[in-house]
């Protein structure tokens, strides 16, 4: 489920290039940026991946970094125990988080081959201008799965990515039962649940 996540930001990435139609003006065309460094790194940037992981990696990052909220999603990720976190461990937690998506993703991508995505016409109209929610459908070579995504719009007019939905399964809460989980084993430590998000994702 971890790699179909970081599979499906990459699908995501190139398909919003065609949403706009379903947002603001403003959303269509940051996601026509991202889409054509994404493009661009998936016609020039593969074998980069060989000679250089961690280039590539960084590569990547500036790609994605744009249109997904990573903070967003880690404090959600952390749930009932982020108030009771410090500074320092809401912060290291939100870079362990993302670095170990970014560095499953970047795997992910010299894989990309077949897959796609298509974007399901809405049926009706988000009543709220600042959120979005899209239907999609995830097609590999084996397999179809439908997923939606929700974006919101934040206060520097940016649409970010802040949950995905995949065959009825809510990532963003599989994340948080797997936090919530390692909190348990490892007696409410916050540091040693860190650490061992560290190197097991």
């Amino acid at each position: 489920m971890h790699s179909i996540y970081c599979k499906t930001l990459l699908l995501i990435g190139i398909q919003l290039f065609f949403v706009g139609n379903l947002m603001a003006k403003s959303a269509h065309d940051y996601a026509s940026e991202t889409h054509q460094n994404i493009i661009n790194i998936i016609k020039t940037e593969q074998v980069l991946f060989t000679n250089n992981p961690q280039e590539f990696t960084k590569i990547i990052s500036s790609a994605f970094r744009p249109i997904v909220d990573f903070e967003r999603i880690s404090r959600n990720v952390m749930g009932k125990y982020y108030k009771e976190a410090n500074e320092l461990q809401r912060k290291r937690f939100s870079n362990a988080f993302e670095s170990s998506l970014l560095n499953t993703y970047a795997k992910t991508l010299v894989e990309f081959q077949d897959e796609k995505i298509v974007v399901v016409p809405p049926k009706n109209q988000s009543k709220r201008k600042d959120r979005a929610k899209v239907n999609i459908e995830i097609i590999t070579a084996t397999k179809k799965y439908s997923g939606i995504y929700s974006m919101y719009l934040n206060k520097n007019s940016q649409w970010k990515i802040v949950n995905i939905y995949i065959a009825g399964i809510d990532l963003g809460r599989t994340f948080r039962n797997q936090f919530y989980s390692l909190m348990k084993k490892n007696s409410l430590d916050y540091d040693r649940v860190i650490a061992e998000w560290e190197t097991s994702l």
